[in-house]
C-alpha cells in the first residue's frame, strides 16, 4: 500500500489548504443538513439522528485507537483520550443518549468554545487520506453538530450562570489531568509544559502563567459563546426548556 494512503501518519497537513477548505465546506453542508433535518423530524427521530452521530464519533476513535495499537504507534503518553474534544467523543453515546440540560449546558460552552475552534484553526499532523485525518474530523464536526442539533430541536438553552459550572468542571478536569500527567510523563492539556510547536500560549508568558492566562480568556470565550443565546432569547424564541422526560 502507498505510504500516501489511509494508514500513512506521514502526510502533511497545512491549515488553510484545498483539503482544509474542502473539510470547512463539507462541515457547513452537514450544519445545514442537520438543521434542515432537525426541523423536519419529530422529537423521537431526532433523538436516534443524535444517538447515531453519538456512535459514530465514539466507534471512529475506537478504531483509530485500534489501527494505532495494531500498527504499533500507540503512545499512551500521547495518544489516550484526555483532550475535552476526543474523550467528549469516545463517551459520545453516554452525554447525547438521553439529553440532559445541566449536562447539556457544560457541554455547549466547552464545545462551541474549544471544538469550533479546532475546526478553524486545526491542530492537525496528518492530512488526506491517513486515517488520523478522518478522526479528527469527524470528532470535532461531529461534537459541533450533535451540539447545535440538541441546542435546537430539544430547546436546551444554557442559562448565564452555567458559564460559571462550565469553569469550574474545567478546572476540575484539569486539576485531575496534573497526577496523570506526571504517572505517565505525558502533556495532557499542556498542563506540564508549552507545546514544542508555536502556538499562542506562547504569548501567554511562562509556566504556570500561561495556564492562568489560557484560564482567563476561556472565560470571556464563555462569555462570548453565551452572545448568540442571549440575542436569540431577547428577540426569537421563548427561553423555556422543554421537559426532556418527555424525550423517548
Amino acid at each position: 500500500m502507498s505510504d500516501q494512503g489511509f494508514l500513512s501518519v506521514d502526510i502533511p497537513f497545512e491549515s488553510f489548504s484545498l483539503t482544509h477548505i474542502v473539510a470547512l465546506v463539507v462541515f457547513v453542508f452537514l450544519l445545514a443538513a442537520v438543521i434542515f433535518a432537525g426541523r423536519k423530524l419529530n422529537n423521537h427521530q431526532n433523538m436516534i439522528l443524535g444517538r447515531a452521530l453519538s456512535v459514530f464519533m465514539s466507534v471512529s476513535v475506537s478504531v483509530w485507537a485500534g489501527l494505532h495499537f495494531i500498527y504499533d504507534r500507540f503512545d499512551i503518553a500521547v495518544d489516550l483520550p484526555l483532550s475535552l474534544c476526543n474523550l467528549f467523543a469516545f463517551i459520545a453515546p453516554l452525554l447525547f443518549w438521553n439529553p440532559d440540560h445541566r449536562r447539556f449546558e457544560v457541554i455547549y460552552f466547552m464545545v462551541m468554545c474549544g471544538t469550533l475552534q479546532a475546526i478553524l484553526t486545526p491542530d492537525l499532523y496528518v492530512g488526506f487520506p491517513g486515517y488520523g485525518f478522518f478522526k479528527y474530523w469527524i470528532v470535532h464536526m461531529g461534537l459541533v453538530l450533535v451540539v447545535i442539533h440538541y441546542l435546537l430541536v430539544f430547546k436546551l438553552y444554557p442559562r448565564p450562570k452555567a458559564m460559571i459550572t462550565t469553569f469550574i468542571w474545567l478546572n476540575i478536569y484539569l486539576l485531575s489531568l496534573v497526577p496523570v500527567n506526571l504517572w505517565l510523563d505525558a502533556n495532557y492539556f499542556y498542563m506540564m509544559e508549552k507545546p514544542i510547536n508555536p502556538s499562542i500560549l506562547d504569548y501567554f508568558g511562562p509556566w504556570p502563567f500561561y495556564i492562568l492566562v489560557s484560564e482567563a480568556l476561556a472565560f470571556v470565550f464563555f462569555a462570548v459563546a453565551y452572545v448568540p443565546i442571549a440575542i436569540a432569547k431577547k428577540y426569537f424564541i421563548n427561553p423555556a426548556t422543554i421537559s426532556l422526560q418527555s424525550i423517548e
